[in-house]
């Protein structure tokens, strides 16, 4: 059987906190050069360089996920990945819809900027609402609309002190139908996916999952998680 190895959590320059490297093409590149079969791209709140990402993957070999890494009200990131850019941008609306509609005074000052650009890394503008705080929807929301649109949702950097479910919850509610749990940047937790939340070229691939599917499309990245055909690495 087939086997992707993915890298499901990389930010580009549209979140705030990544570096000015992180624009597609050089993503992509990155990707290339690491062995990497699977890519997710989300960035805080938002993928609107999604199809600037999917651009820059035609013809490399690399299989884009397009998504957004959503805030909840509960402080809990969660990662909502889909095969096609059209319901991540539909998922994004509803985020948008549910973000604070004044940002905070200095915010791109204190939290830096947030650039919209195309495959290459060419500017196109600034991003305006404050991706970087959190909507007014709970997780169990966030999780239900991005199943509706076909995605799949993983509990983000499930094991980290910030924005992590376990840390900020201590459980995963019942409530929350989520298809897994994410660990970012720190120790790997056996039998959970892994991967690097990068934002910085460097990190890409640092952590990563190896699927044994058919294919990379949702469904059955999903039934992967489901049946245990997976494992976890962690680059040294």
């Amino acid at each position: 059987m087939p086997s992707w190895r993915a890298d499901l959590h990389v930010h580009t320059v549209l979140s705030a906190c990544a570096d000015t490297e992180m624009i597609p093409s050089l993503l992509i590149a990155r990707c290339r050069d690491l062995g990497l079969d699977l890519v997710g791209v989300a960035d805080h709140n938002s993928a609107g360089n999604s199809l600037a990402a999917l651009e820059a993957a035609q013809n490399s070999g690399v299989v884009v996920k397009p998504g957004l890494e959503v805030e909840s009200s509960e402080s809990v990131h969660l990662l909502c990945l889909f095969d096609e850019a059209e319901p991540a941008l539909d998922m994004q609306a509803l985020v948008y819809a549910h973000l604070p509609s004044i940002p905070p005074a200095g915010g791109s000052r204190f939290f830096g900027e947030q650039f919209l650009v195309d495959a290459s890394g060419g500017f196109l503008g600034h991003e305006r609402h404050p991706l970087f705080m959190a909507t007014d929807l709970p997780a169990s929301v966030v999780a239900d609309a991005a199943h509706q649109r076909g995605g799949l949702v993983l509990g983000a950097h499930a094991d980290r002190r910030a924005h992590g479910l376990l840390a900020v919850l201590g459980f995963v509610p019942p409530e929350l139908s989520l298809d897994g749990l994410e660990c970012g940047p720190g120790g790997l937790m056996g039998g959970r996916v892994a991967s690097s939340d990068a934002h910085r070229l460097n990190e890409i691939g640092s952590r990563y999952t190896v699927f044994e599917s058919e294919s990379a499309t949702v469904e059955h990245l999903r039934d992967c998680l489901c049946t245990g055909r997976f494992r976890t690495g962690l680059a040294v």
